[in-house]
């Protein structure tokens, strides 16, 4: 398990009754699969990927959740080397591991702080991505993201959608500001953090880049 912040408070843990809640209200069921002294472990499904959240307790049967962790196995898909550290370079809060012909989809934290529910509702979003980000990559050009949405079929959704990018000059000859452009001036004031390369995570498992407190920005110099 690797530590990621996950609320404030002087609470080291969160109530299992609230995490095993939070998961049926996100996934709709959090089927019961075992248990092994202080660890629960609750298989789920997200249309149709199936993984497992397993939950630490402090101790067996005091409901009290000081770790948890997530799992997907995927067996039977094409993945060499290079899917590995493409996946890797890219997940959030996850990391994949090759093992023989199965590829294991991972995530983890350490409890710091009382529990959260709109900060948990943010890692499950933020484990839902990797997921997905996996399952495209393992799908290889056959599927997309985009193919998923019902709105991508209007050709006036799709028109509607599109970003372009600016003239490369305006009218005094000088560069424009693509940031200042498509984001306004509050987003002009910053600049893209340099430790994490504005992902505002850092490092090979993905940890909450301390630099620019997660947002991916730093204030700008210039302003």
């Amino acid at each position: 398990m690797f530590k990621m912040f996950a609320g404030g408070g002087d609470d080291q843990s969160w109530p299992l009754s609230k995490v095993v809640s939070a998961l049926k209200g996100q996934y709709g069921a959090a089927d019961a699969l075992g248990e092994d002294g202080p660890l629960k472990v609750y298989g789920v499904q997200d249309n149709g990927v199936n993984f497992v959240v397993a939950l630490m307790q402090s101790a067996p049967g005091s409901g009290k959740v000081v770790e948890l962790g997530f799992l997907a196995r995927f067996v039977g898909f094409p993945a060499d080397a290079h899917t590995i550290d493409g996946l890797n370079r890219n997940l959030h809060i996850s990391v994949v591991s090759l093992e023989g012909a199965d590829l294991f989809l991972m995530a983890g934290l350490q409890v710091t702080g009382s529990y959260d529910q709109k900060q948990f509702a943010l890692i499950l979003e933020a484990w839902r991505g990797d997921l997905l980000a996996t399952v495209q990559r393992l799908a290889g050009d056959q599927h997309s993201f985009s193919a998923g949405l019902p709105a991508t079929k209007l050709a006036a959704a799709r028109d509607f959608a599109t970003n372009r990018a600016p003239a490369p000059e305006i009218a005094d000859g000088q560069t424009i500001d693509m940031l200042s452009s498509f984001l306004g001036a509050k987003a002009a004031a910053h600049v893209f953090c340099d430790e994490c390369n504005g992902r505002g995570k850092r490092g090979f498992i993905a940890r909450h880049c301390a630099e620019c407190d997660g947002t991916g920005f730093i204030q700008s110099a210039a302003r």
